[in-house]
């Protein structure tokens, strides 16, 4: 008697299977696998942040060329920027400012000077994007944003 031999169906690979799926999408060179969220251009909108803003009980001096203001009730701050609701004077938008604010913590007295831009002009505030600042001002920031 003679034995029928059966051929098992080969498991798929990575390789069939990238095969498939290529066939299944549109024929676009751009196009990847798997699909990228589109992302969010936040320079186009001075009123999106992207890091946790916080309402501070504190002041901020606003240091603009050769004149500095005095103390300024800072709304809300976040990582990235802060709204200082103060007389705006001459100050334009895209305008180079320092923005220091003084607090204690934990019992010791901190004092930041932050380079920051004017985004956003309003009759009763500015609102700011930082600059860039070193790792020891950013451990700082953090912890006076989830203190309060």
């Amino acid at each position: 008697m003679e034995r029928k031999i059966t051929h098992r169906e080969r498991p798929a690979t990575v390789l069939s299977d990238a095969v498939w799926i290529g066939r299944a999408l549109p024929q676009s060179s751009e196009q990847t696998w798997p699909p990228k969220p589109p992302l969010r251009d936040h320079s186009k909108d001075p009123h999106l942040r992207t890091s946790l803003r916080a309402e501070l009980p504190y002041e901020a001096v606003i240091n603009y060329g050769m004149t500095y203001s005095g103390a300024w009730r800072v709304r809300n701050m976040s990582m990235s920027g802060a709204f200082v609701e103060m007389d705006v004077g001459d100050l334009q938008e895209g305008a180079a400012v320092e923005f220091v604010i003084r607090y204690s913590y934990k019992g010791q007295q901190m004092e930041h000077r932050l380079p920051a831009t004017a985004t956003r002009i309003q009759q009763n505030g500015v609102a700011l994007k930082f600059g860039r600042y070193d790792d020891e001002t950013y451990t700082q920031l953090i912890n006076l944003l989830y203190a309060c």
